[in-house]
């Protein structure tokens, strides 16, 4: 080949790369949602129903024609349960899938974890936590549209004093960063119902024996016990103390009552006493009073996710479907281009804290610079057990 049609080529090789490189980049089809939540582990049994009720919104999201316009993606990575994990996917949402929103859907100590990186990278974040904690630590880019302690101790609390007539009880708390959250607000609320721990004891996640710590409470002066914790071993201690022969009132924390907790310790909660747990309304819709104003939107999610996946819904599912719906509020006033991927963070980032009055499953949230857990108004009941279902307890 001479010399001369050596050179053409190149000359014609280079044009074409420089067309091919002058061509305008495909324009970002979509908001995309980064998920981590547990798909493995000890805490896969809350994250794959939290998963479920999130690809359930955005799918009716997308079927309705989307945000705007625009339609919603999830991508979704296993954090196993584990913080360590849960950061080094999030570390991936954020640099490699270019995430335009984050969601850590897993317990409060592995959702923690997200959040420095979150504020670092600037990528509005919200995060599964039951804990208010930490929410002086959620930094400008985090919100936490979830339940804190003040919400709902004050239902198991009246329930013992009032309705039971009791005054001392013993509280079993898990050793992780939601069970602090126990240990820290039980006994500051306790007194305003005239109620007072005459015994403390702590278990980790993951302990198969809690023999010592229930045999403390029996030997003390307690009339009841409130159990906290978000693991199976928090449910294996309602099995455990029947098992013992100790017939005090039990309360428990919501997570004792997911569908697997209720498979697996079902028959034990229906022992007399039965248990009495925290749920959303949604759980149990169909006993509300008829004039209860969240039966309607109850009614429409149930059947919504019944249809989808062919059993009715239960708590975790509908806190995965709640994000969403927070998501999608602040991505409709956001009205940010997806393209310009700093800038349409900033903007969601703002929608986020002007949340006003948005009534999702568990609580009624109004965001502010101040406050990024904003929950005003509780919509939460008690149940109890009987014959293989759940009670309301009004």
């Amino acid at each position: 080949m001479s010399r001369k049609i050596i050179i053409v080529l190149m000359v014609a090789i280079c044009l074409i790369g420089g067309l091919v490189s002058c061509k305008k980049p495909e324009p970002v089809a979509s908001y995309k949602i980064g998920t981590t939540v547990a798909q493995s582990g000890k805490y896969a049994g809350l994250g794959l129903q939290s998963l479920d009720g999130m690809q359930l919104i955005v799918d009716e999201i997308n079927k309705a024609g989307g945000i705007n316009g625009i339609p919603v993606e999830l991508v979704v990575y296993d954090d196993k349960s584990e913080a360590t994990e849960a950061a080094l996917a999030t570390r991936r949402l954020i640099d490699v899938d270019k995430v335009h929103v984050l969601v850590a859907g897993t317990i409060t100590a592995v959702s923690m974890s997200v959040v420095p990186l979150a504020n670092e990278a600037k990528v509005p974040t919200i995060i599964l936590s039951g804990t208010a904690l930490f929410d002086d630590e959620l930094g400008a880019w985090v919100f936490r549209p979830m339940g804190a302690e003040a919400d709902y101790i004050f239902l198991n609390l009246d329930y013992l004093s009032q309705d039971l007539g009791i005054s001392k009880y013993a509280v079993l708390i898990e050793n992780t960063g939601y069970g602090q959250g126990g240990r820290v607000f039980l006994p500051q609320v306790s007194p305003n119902y005239n109620m007072t721990i005459v015994e403390e004891q702590y278990f980790d996640p993951g302990a198969t024996d809690l023999a010592p710590q229930l045999t403390n409470i029996r030997n003390s002066e307690a009339e009841a016990i409130f159990i906290w914790g978000s693991s199976p071993t928090a449910s294996m201690a309602v099995k455990q103390a029947r098992d013992m022969g100790i017939l005090l009132p039990i309360v428990s924390t919501p997570t004792q009552i997911t569908p697997a907790m209720i498979e697996a310790f079902g028959q034990d909660y229906e022992r007399e006493p039965s248990l009495v747990a925290i749920t959303f309304k949604t759980d149990i819709w169909q006993q509300l009073p008829e004039d209860d104003p969240h039966k309607p939107v109850c009614r429409e999610f149930a059947g919504l996710y019944t249809g989808r996946y062919g059993h009715p819904p239960a708590m975790f599912d509908c806190i995965g479907a709640q994000m969403i719906l927070f998501i999608e509020d602040g991505l409709k006033r956001a009205e940010a281009d997806p393209a310009n991927l700093e800038e349409a963070r900033g903007k969601i980032r703002d929608a986020f804290e002007t949340t006003k009055d948005l009534d999702l499953f568990g609580n009624v949230y109004t965001m502010s610079p101040e406050d990024h857990y904003g929950a005003k108004e509780l919509n939460l009941v008690l149940v109890t057990f009987k014959d293989g279902k759940k009670v309301y307890l009004p």
